[in-house]
């Protein structure tokens, strides 16, 4: 063994015992929150995440870990105060002091019984919750009851003792001390950082003040710091300061990192966001809407306004009125708040909360029902609200209002109507008695849009909207331009998704020999149309043990025939097929008004029951349909779609995306925008995936006919690709689609268009990873203008306005971009892309659409050519197009190269290249 290697083993044995042998050894952010209120995508800005045990979810320390960032649990060594849930199982004897500023007892840590209560009380269920370190705070607590300097070394000594077991017991757990100081030096191998407060600025919690920390003071830290430095050159060190003006926040931070610090800049509580490094984009929205909290689904905020937010590149996190105000800071974590009301009632606790939030510079919009209350008018940006006494005369200040979609202003109502001056009015209405309203304007904080100046409504209550709520909500956020996650593109084309629902599965057909409706299927669409299909069963349909113990045997041999399918992904589709999945778990238990199938399939002695609904339809599905190879990996939700957040956990904590529910189905002579769900449904942290576009089972009025209904999904997809590519195209469907002809037939057209389109087809899975990123993600910028993303996933298609192009010698992970359906789409691959935009068009050749996912691009300047490489993994024989150059080459290979003006195409016979290499002029 040389030299070299032998220091190379000392220096790798020496990181693995000291605990920093791990991924992320060496975080660059530190997040401190202890609250639960700012959504998780802001979390996922920072390499590792402290977090208060009862106030981080689950689902928060799961979703975290698997965004790369690391969940470490807040534990209090020295002290529990009395309102902790175990404060009772504190024995007497182990108590010898108290810490009067926050009401808690002090621990005799020196006791081998108390260590043993930190460990299996304490740490032990936070780390089998899933937190992957700890942080040990108030270590120092027993110098508020002991003096003597040998029971000082000997608390110093049971501290040594406790890290030491912990390090042992959780060899791969981040261990962080909050200062420790007067530990011994050997506890300094086997933590993973060290964290201090108020280096610069502090806080006194007794005079409740803010303060400079003195030049002396902080002579004394550099000292205690001193030894640590010295032995752990590479140690991170964490300053924890707190500022009432958070203005500061950003310059404390970078003084901060100057001093050598991972910076924490925060209030007093810890729920305030610090500023991140690289810096974190405010790209959340918080919505408040009035419905139960569990109704969020069915209030306008989400359905008619989660579409256009997620559009303009924001994140809603819902609100409802009926739950407590937020009570932790918004201007950290949000671009801007929209409240829509519906119901109207008492708000003037609302009015004056969001005027605090406009003060500390959050834009508010205001859309629905508007308050009346005194206190809102300067919420309002208006110097009263009242009702038009008479019919009204408009006069219209932007472009788009009474030429969007609806075309018919109201000229009577009985609503309440701002009066507002000085604002940028899109519209001004007039009485006959001269009083003057602003039903829709913008202005320096936000915005407002008065019902009913939203929407025309026609016949069987269709909504249109009035104006274009995109450039609304816009300029009502500040004239907001973010570059946008998509999820309707792909390399430049289209997405396009096939899935179909178990229903039916054993349903006879009505062609020659009665099959099997799955049968059918098989032969005629899932053999014929070679792209990504993801396939469910309904396990009471198809299994031996279900309601159908004829078909049983046929039944799950045509299953697994399918399943076994090269261009198929398995999917279940429940155990009994629920139709009211709140009625299941933790929603209310209220029995719907209308339930003419009951709640579920007509199982005898089955009562209902999440656990056999998900985990038991998984299980049969792997294990008497499935190849191990390919388990099940999409569930789709059955009847109203409408989970709970249990069942949502559960199909997480399964390893599965779930899909189904929203209601998009735009079609001529109807509504359009307000036809179109947004991408997905948060409850709390769990996220359901929507259907991009509804199954046959709405165009055929419930499977009542014409069966050939289905043929009018080609509408809604030209509608959504007509209004901007709101949607991808999705063909989802039924197994009982195959039993009449004319519903084959109707699909069959449906496919064929499809194929007709440029596409990219992907599973659906693949879909709702792409949604799960643009929900699970932080948007970051570097000090090079770089744009950045940090989540679950990353990105492959961004959306920018046509001013702005992307940089290909200064990006990463860039391969170019396409121009359609009104936007500009930019293709990024790998790991860790990073965008950088410009005014001006690229030099030089990029990609500019493909039939599959890019998984390898290069190009360089090469002897006055350019040399290209390309790596793409699709679903069809590949096709893709240069722009940028007039001529390319293929060196060596069998690729169809067609050189036409000043794009390239090239065409080839297999779904898959790693690597294939141009040289272009």
């Amino acid at each position: 063994m040389t030299l070299h290697r032998l220091l190379f083993y000392i220096i790798l044995l020496a990181l693995s015992q000291s605990g920093l042998c791990n991924d992320n050894a060496s975080p660059s952010s530190v997040a401190f929150y202890y609250g639960n209120e700012t959504p998780i995508g802001r979390l996922m800005a920072y390499d590792w995440a402290v977090l208060q045990q009862d106030q981080a979810s689950d689902a928060r320390i799961d979703l975290l870990k698997r965004a790369g960032t690391i969940p470490i649990s807040y534990v209090s060594v020295g002290e529990m105060e009395r309102s902790h849930p175990l404060f009772t199982e504190l024995q007497p004897a182990w108590r010898i002091g108290r810490n009067p500023a926050w009401s808690s007892e002090i621990l005799d840590l020196r006791k081998p019984e108390v260590r043993r209560f930190i460990l299996e009380q304490l740490i032990a269920p936070a780390m089998r919750r899933g937190f992957q370190g700890v942080f040990l705070d108030t270590l120092d607590s027993f110098e508020l009851a002991v003096s003597d300097s040998d029971k000082k070394r000997a608390f110093a000594l049971a501290q040594r003792d406790l890290i030491d077991r912990i390090r042992e017991r959780y060899p791969q757990a981040r261990i962080i001390l909050n200062r420790g100081f007067h530990l011994p030096n050997s506890v300094i191998n086997k933590v993973d950082a060290v964290a201090l407060e108020s280096w610069r600025s502090g806080y006194d919690a007794g005079e409740d003040t803010y303060y400079e920390i003195s030049d002396s003071d902080r002579d004394w830290l550099k000292k205690q710091l001193a030894p640590w430095r010295e032995a752990r050159p590479e140690l991170p060190l964490i300053a924890i300061d707190y500022v009432d003006d958070f203005s500061r926040a950003p310059e404390l931070a970078q003084q901060l990192r100057e001093d050598g610090f991972i910076p924490w800049v925060s209030n007093p509580e810890l729920t305030r966001l610090s500023p991140a490094q690289p810096r974190q984009v405010k790209n959340h929205t918080l919505v408040i809407h009035d419905l139960p909290e569990h109704n969020m689904d069915e209030s306008a905020a989400h359905r008619f306004g989660g579409i256009v937010l997620e559009r303009l590149g924001l994140v809603p996190q819902y609100h409802s009125t009926r739950q407590p105000l937020p009570s932790e800071p918004t201007s950290d974590r949000y671009a801007g708040i929209l409240v829509w009301l519906e119901r109207g009632g008492n708000t003037a606790a609302l009015c004056s909360w969001l005027a605090q939030q406009q003060d500390q510079g959050v834009p508010v919009v205001l859309m629905g029902e508007i308050p009346t209350d005194g206190s809102c008018r300067d919420v309002l940006a208006a110097h009263g609200t009242a009702v038009p006494q008479s019919r009204m005369t408009h006069d219209r200040g932007h472009d788009s209002v009474a030429q969007y979609e609806g075309r018919r202003l109201p000229s009577l109502t009985s609503q309440t109507i701002p009066q507002a001056q000085n604002v940028n009015a899109w519209l001004t209405v007039n009485d006959e008695r001269g009083q003057q309203f602003t039903p829709v304007y913008t202005h320096d904080d936000g915005g407002v849009a008065a019902t009913p100046f939203l929407f025309e409504t026609v016949a069987e209550g269709d909504l249109y909207w009035l104006f274009d709520p995109f450039d609304f909500l816009r300029q009502a956020f500040g004239s907001l331009s973010l570059p946008a996650i998509d999820t309707t593109t792909e390399s430049g084309r289209r997405i396009l998704t096939a899935h179909v629902d178990g229903d039916a599965f054993v349903s006879r057909a009505e062609f020659e020999g009665t099959p099997l409706s799955a049968q059918v299927l098989m032969e005629q669409i899932l053999e014929r149309y070679r792209i990504p299909h993801t396939i469910s069963v309904v396990e009471a349909e198809v299994s031996s043990e279900g309601i159908h113990p004829e078909a049983a045997r046929e039944a799950e041999r045509l299953a697994r025939r399918i399943f076994r399918m090269d261009s198929v992904e398995v999917a279940s589709h429940t155990y009994s097929h629920p139709f009211f999945w709140q009625t299941l778990g933790d929603g209310p238990t209220a029995i719907p008004d209308n339930a003419p199938y009951g709640f579920f399939m007509a199982i005898p002695g089955y009562k209902g029951s999440l656990e056999r609904e998900i985990s038991g339809s998984i299980n049969y599905i792997n294990n008497e349909l499935a190849s191990p190879e390919k388990p099940v990996s999409v569930y789709q939700w059955s009847g109203d779609a409408r989970p709970g957040r249990d069942a949502l956990r559960r199909v997480r904590e399964a390893g599965l995306y779930n899909v189904n529910g929203g209601n998009t189905q735009p079609l001529p002579y109807g509504p359009e925008l307000t036809a179109t769900s947004p991408n997905a449904r948060p409850v709390g942290d769990e996220l359901q995936v929507y259907a991009p576009v509804m199954n046959e089972n709405v165009y055929t009025n419930g499977w009542s006919g014409p069966f050939y209904g289905f043929r009018n999904v080609i509408d809604t997809f030209r509608i959504l690709e007509e209004n901007g590519r709101l949607k991808p195209i999705s063909i989802y469907y039924h197994f009982y689609s195959a039993t009449k002809p004319e519903s084959l037939s109707a699909l069959k057209d449906v496919y064929n268009y499809a194929l007709e389109q440029p596409v990219t087809p992907l599973y659906l899975s693949d879909y709702a990873e792409r949604v799960q990123t643009q929900y699970y993600s932080a948007l970051l910028q570097d000090g090079d203008g770089g744009w950045l993303w940090h989540g679950i996933g990353q990105p492959h298609t961004i959306r920018v306005s046509h001013d702005r192009f992307p940089d290909l010698s200064r990006s990463r992970g860039v391969a170019g971009y396409h121009d359609t359906a009104g936007n500009r789409y930019i293709h990024l691959t790998g790991d860790a892309p990073r965008l950088i935009l410009s005014q001006t068009s690229p030099s030089g050749p990029w990609l500019e659409q493909a039939n599959g996912v890019i998984t390898r691009w290069k190009r360089q300047r090469d002897n006055g050519r350019w040399r290209v490489t390309v790596g793409l993994n699709g679903h069809q024989p590949l096709t893709f197009s240069l722009a940028g150059t007039e001529e390319c080459q293929q060196p060596r290979g069998n690729a169809k190269v067609t050189n036409d003006g000043n794009r390239v195409r090239v065409e080839m016979a297999t779904q898959k290249i790693d690597a294939l290499i141009l040289e272009c002029q």
